[in-house]
Order: C-alpha cells, then structure tokens, then sequence
C-alpha cells in the first residue's frame, strides 16, 4: 500500500481497469420477489471477483497508526458477512469521491449515505453505499441481520477499512 500521495503507472493502470469494472458494479440480480442473487456469468462484460475476506481481520490489519492518515489504493472488490448494525443514514462522500476519481474510476456510483456493520468489534464500521443498493437495503433488511455484502475496498484509515458497499445478499 502507498501513501496518499504516491502514484505509479501501475496504480493508474489498476484504477483505469477498475474503472471498467465499475461500469458494472452490482454482483447481483435481484428478482421479482426481491431476493438476490450473484451475477450470472456474461451478465457483465468483465465482472470483478470478489475476494472473500473475514470483516473483523480486514479491520485490524486496514487501521493506519496515525489519526487522520489516508492511505488510497487502486479499490479492491470484496465480499463479507456482517450483521446490520445501522440503517442508512445521510453521508457526506467528498472524500470517497476524490479517492475514486485519484484512481480514475470514469464512472463512478452515486453515494451520499452510510450503513454500520457490526464485525464482532467494539463499535459498528461505518461503510459508505451506493444509493441504490441503500434504497434496496432500507426496504428489505432488518437491524441485526446478516447478510453478505459486496464492496470495494478503496482506502484505509485510523478507524479501518473505507469500504463502498454496491449490493448485498442473504
């Protein structure tokens, strides 16, 4: 991982693909009833592949020493268990904004809410979602359940892992 202000050919190319790949973002169809399901192979042209990751070890292995330091990276797509330990809420996304455009996402999500996840930590993460998937998420989840969530990792920070939740399943 770099430093927010280091960049290298190889970071641009990174982002420059995942851009591509966020053309796409949702790794799920929903059907008439409302349930989830993953993509079905060719729905998208280039679907990413979600890393598996255990929420609780991304956690503690993504919290930077210093408060306030930021390090971004080229977003990284994972998928995790969590429980729902706050609905949607209003959130200020400039900062995600700016981390996506630095990588060079050429089409990035609508974002202006957070969700909490409880990890199994002391606190709830509060992790950034797509507004779509929040709408979706607001009319079918409940508090404490636990769902699968699809996301990018795109930085990290003093409290862990920024993530940007794009869809979730059951």
């Amino acid at each position: 991982m770099l430093p927010t202000a280091s960049f290298s050919p190889l970071m641009t190319l990174a982002g420059m693909a995942l851009g591509l790949a966020l053309l796409g973002l949702s790794p799920l169809s929903v059907a008439a009833d409302g349930s989830a399901e993953p993509a079905k192979a060719g729905a998208q042209e280039n679907p990413p592949a979600y890393k598996e990751v255990n929420l609780k070890e991304l956690v503690s292995k993504s919290r930077t020493d210093i408060p306030g330091q930021r390090i971004i990276f080229a977003p990284s797509p994972v998928k995790f268990q969590a429980a729902l330990a706050a609905m949607p809420a209003p959130q200020k996304a400039e900062y995600l904004m700016s981390a996506l455009s630095m990588m060079k996402v050429s089409a990035p999500p609508k974002v202006s809410q957070r969700i909490g996840l409880d990890f199994g930590g002391d606190k709830a993460l509060a992790a950034y979602i797509d507004d779509t998937a929040a709408a979706r998420l607001a009319a079918t989840a409940k508090l404490g359940q636990t769902l699968t969530f699809y996301a990018f990792h795109v930085y990290n920070n003093n409290r862990g892992p920024a993530l940007l939740i794009t869809s979730f399943g059951n």
